[in-house]
């Protein structure tokens, strides 16, 4: 029987099974495809939404498709082209 105070058995190493540089290739991997499948899903849908508004006179369905996609192609253009970073003096 092992006291309550004792060190555990195994002790995990927390991110050492990739080497550093491997880690940052896929990050850098899923940011970018991320950014790809939000981009082009959300223009994707606006396309779709506003033929649809052409052919039915209605366009609703493209100020909520619009509603959602909007923050998040603005999220990504502040991201990528934002001023984070820089210094604007």
């Amino acid at each position: 029987m092992r006291s309550r105070t004792s060190e555990p058995r195994f002790q995990p190493r927390i991110g050492m099974d990739f080497e550093l540089h491997e880690v940052h290739v896929i990050d850098a991997r899923t940011r970018g495809f991320l950014s790809r499948v939000i981009a082009v899903g959300a223009g994707g849908a606006v396309s779709v939404t506003g033929a649809y508004g052409l052919a039915t006179g209605s366009y609703a369905a493209v100020e909520i498709v619009w509603a959602v996609a909007g923050p998040m192609l603005g999220a990504l253009v502040t991201h990528y082209f934002g001023s984070a970073g820089k210094d604007r003096r």
